[in-house]
């Protein structure tokens, strides 16, 4: 068993209140199981010490599990609710049911006072708000857990609008984050039918993204690169950054005038052709996904505006997807393997990218992947792609991918997020576009510049390179290795499986037994002293004081032996 550093408990015991605070709002939705798995008892109100943690009070039987965890999660502030959608992306290893209700998790909260916004502002930027712009308007145009977006007119004329970082965020997004580790450590520690979870490396993916998500340098950078990637194109329109008056904590980007593009009474009223609306947001998704290569990876409706001319117009851009060569590559020749129903290449591809756990009997995979995926695709052949949802494609590869334990790269799941989300959006404002008629050439394109012969140079380039540094870097390691031998300083490490939880068990039952020979040896040492504590009265003091003590100690070792549920 691992020992606790002295910085792993001082964070426990400055999180005590968080701790607590997680607990009860666990316990108030009935999701007493968790806290019992995680062995949190200690954390739990007086009030549930002599109940099972895990009872379902009556009022929760009619609310789902993932529902009730959903609440639970939007309760506990935005940290969950940032992990919550994290989770929502991964449907490889989260239940479907979660997933769902993960999706629908509401990151919305009161706005803070618009003088704190200012105060930001002029701290951020080093000069008096009245000298950076004409007009600054208090009522904010929307408000999130990590930020809420103000409007203005700088002294140019041009409208803009200052995003800025909720105060205090920071501090409670570090504290969270450090409790959300501890709690993935106790998932791995205490919960092996969890280890598939990995829960160390979801909170180490979600530490990284929501600390880019603060960041808006880098949501400065994102947009830069959207717009660079969409100059001159007529259908999308990225709003201009002002370096000049951006920071970690400020924002300051082009206002766009527009309608959202879920709001199809005012787009009829505004005399819009969402048929045209429908088809150039096809294209803006398929030229990001296919051609560029980074995406938008938080399409809800509130980030897409329909502007006056037609085109459509991004917002907010912390939240983005990137799709490395080798993923693009490999999607290409996706799309060969599908064309001439080669589910054998589909197998095979899925192997040479890593997507198969190490302990998997290769052949056999290959054989029942094959397989699977003939009776996933060949019903749906011979049916027209516009009668086919994109919903139908991503949750049967998702269903393979979970079935098989596949280790997909985060943004694959961003990838099938976006196209239904996009393909049910764009729908409705157009129910007869056809979302795949749409997708086709921007396939043919890419398969065309990812032809065979290029991705073979290309890879042959990285492997070459590869092959340079392990030559360069062998006798350095042949040299290590060799005087640790010398040395007699090899070392081998052998782990057995599970050997933990059953050293945890035994420790358990040590620490109980000692504790009841301690609790004995007080009862009968007090009445031991009976007789020659009848003529003074310090001793019947110290008798009385032995039974009593005794008699707490052992209720509380029988309380402890009952919440754990092993009596």
């Amino acid at each position: 068993m691992k020992p606790i550093g002295l910085l792993q408990i001082r964070r426990t015991y400055k999180n005590l209140g968080r701790f607590r605070d997680i607990v009860n709002v666990f316990l108030k939705h009935g999701l007493g199981q968790i806290i019992e798995g995680l062995e949190l008892h200690q954390f739990a109100p007086i009030r549930w010490w002599y109940k099972p943690l895990h009872k379902r009070l009556e009022r929760e039987e009619a609310v789902s599990l993932p529902e009730r965890l959903r609440i639970a999660l939007e309760e506990l502030g935005p940290s969950f609710i940032k992990f919550g959608q994290i989770l929502s992306t991964r449907p490889d290893i989260i239940p479907r049911e979660y997933v769902k209700a993960f999706d629908s998790l509401l990151d919305q909260v009161p706005p803070f006072p618009s003088e704190q916004a200012r105060q930001i502002i002029e701290a951020e930027l080093q000069s008096p708000l009245r000298e950076l712009v004409a007009e600054f308007q208090d009522t904010p145009l929307a408000a999130a857990s990590i930020a809420q977006v103000h409007r203005a007119t700088l002294w140019s004329g041009e409208e803009v609008v200052f995003k800025v970082r909720r105060p205090g965020i920071g501090e409670i997004i570090k504290q969270d984050v450090d409790i959300l580790h501890r709690l993935a450590d106790l998932i791995k520690r205490y919960v092996p039918d969890l280890a598939f979870l990995n829960a160390p490396a979801l909170v180490e993916e979600f530490e990284h993204a929501v600390l880019d998500e603060m960041d808006f340098l880098r949501e400065a950078e994102n947009a830069t690169r959207f717009r660079a990637n969409f100059e001159g194109n007529q259908d999308l329109r990225i709003p201009k950054v002002f370096l000049d008056l951006t920071t970690e904590q400020v924002l300051v980007m082009e206002y766009l005038e527009g309608i959202r593009i879920d709001d199809l009474d005012r787009l009829r009223e505004a005399g819009q052709d969402l048929n045209k609306v429908a088809q150039r947001g096809s294209d803006v998704l398929f030229k990001m996904v296919l051609m560029d290569g980074f995406f938008h990876a938080d399409p809800h409706p509130g980030n897409l505006l329909v502007l006056n001319n037609g085109q459509l117009g991004f917002v907010d851009f912390g939240v983005v997807g990137r799709i490395g060569e080798d993923l693009l590559d490999a999607m290409a020749s996706t799309f060969v393997a599908l064309l001439s129903r080669d589910y054998d290449a589909l197998a095979r591809q899925s192997v040479n990218l890593g997507f198969v756990p190490d302990n998997v009997d290769i052949e056999k995979y290959r054989k029942e992947m094959r397989a699977d995926l003939e009776n996933t695709i060949e019903p749906l052949v011979g049916r027209k792609l516009s009668q086919i949802p994109p919903a139908v494609y991503v949750e049967r590869i998702m269903g393979l991918a979970l079935k098989h334990h596949l280790r997909l790269p985060r943004e694959l799941f961003l990838v099938g997020k976006c196209l239904v989300m996009f393909e049910s959006l764009f729908r409705r404002l157009s129910p007869e576009l056809d979302f795949f008629a749409v997708a086709r050439p921007y396939a043919r394109r890419l398969i065309t510049q990812r032809s065979l012969i290029g991705t073979f140079t290309r890879k042959l380039r990285r492997e070459a390179m590869d092959l340079l540094d392990v030559a360069s870097s062998l006798p350095r390691e042949l040299h290590l290795a060799l005087r640790k031998f010398t040395k007699n300083d090899l070392q081998v490490k052998l782990e057995i499986a599970d050997l933990a939880s059953y050293v945890r068990r035994l420790d358990r039952a040590s620490n109980r037994l000692t504790f009841a020979i301690i609790i004995s040896a007080i009862v009968v040492g007090s009445a031991i002293i009976i007789p020659a504590a009848r003529d003074a009265a310090a001793l019947q003091w110290l008798v009385v004081g032995g039974f009593v003590v005794g008699i707490l100690l052992a209720l509380w070792l029988i309380v402890g032996i009952m919440r754990s549920g092993m009596l």
